[in-house]
């Protein structure tokens, strides 16, 4: 940063100097008139660099201060999920009803959240799949959509009653995307029993031998 710092210096000496050649052709270099006129422009000149550099500074300390942020929030591969991930509370479409409630169900069993937007016509291709699982693995495991993207609720319900999805949704997310930032969907999040961040992989990786390899591990695990 300070050399970032330095460098703005630089440009504004730069800009000071060509200030000061101008001022020496509109003035004759003598004079009060001069002098008292050189001083307060140099002043003046002094005074926006060095706002505009700290300004410039103050910018990329909170840059740096909002990439820590983020970073503390953000789940790591095998930790833990922070206690709040089960007790927020998150707006959640199921059946055709929108319905305040927390994760808390979901704890103490595999878990695979599913990012998805209205307009993601791959993630809607694979709700059948994720019912299909649904019915295979029942109490053994759970699954629930997630929507961080679209504001307008109607569209998501459309979506559900359009494709007569079962799975339930949480809707208007904020929370989740920042503990588990992604960049594109569908991306799914696996959580284990213990509430452990396992993978986060694309829709190929979900499939009956990965869920399986998960519960067999789990059974080793509470042996």
């Amino acid at each position: 940063m300070k050399n970032k710092i330095i460098s703005h210096m630089n440009k504004y000496k730069i800009y000071i100097s060509s200030v000061w050649k101008q001022i020496q052709k509109l003035f004759k270099p003598s004079g009060e008139g001069f002098l008292l006129v050189s001083k307060v422009l140099v002043v003046v000149l002094m005074v926006i660099c060095y706002g505009e550099s700290r300004g410039q500074e103050l910018k990329e300390e909170r840059e740096i201060r909002d990439k820590e942020k983020d970073h503390e929030s953000q789940v790591m591969l095998g930790f833990r999920v922070p206690d709040d991930f089960w007790t927020h509370e998150f707006t959640i479409l199921e059946n055709g009803a929108y319905k305040k409630e927390t994760l808390m169900k979901y704890r103490g069993k595999p878990l695979i959240l599913d990012f998805w937007a209205t307009w993601c016509t791959s993630c809607m291709a694979n709700f059948p799949k994720l019912d299909h699982f649904r019915e295979v693995y029942g109490d053994n495991m759970s699954f629930l959509l997630v929507n961080s993207y679209d504001t307008d609720t109607s569209k998501v319900a459309g979506v559900f009653e359009e494709g007569n999805v079962k799975i339930p949704s949480i809707v208007l997310d904020g929370f989740l995307k920042q503990l588990f930032p992604h960049q594109a969907v569908p991306i799914y999040v696996w959580i284990d029993d213990f509430g452990r961040l396992g993978a986060i992989s694309t829709s190929d990786f979900v499939n009956d031998n990965q869920i399986r390899v998960l519960l067999d591990r789990m059974k080793g695990e509470r042996r």
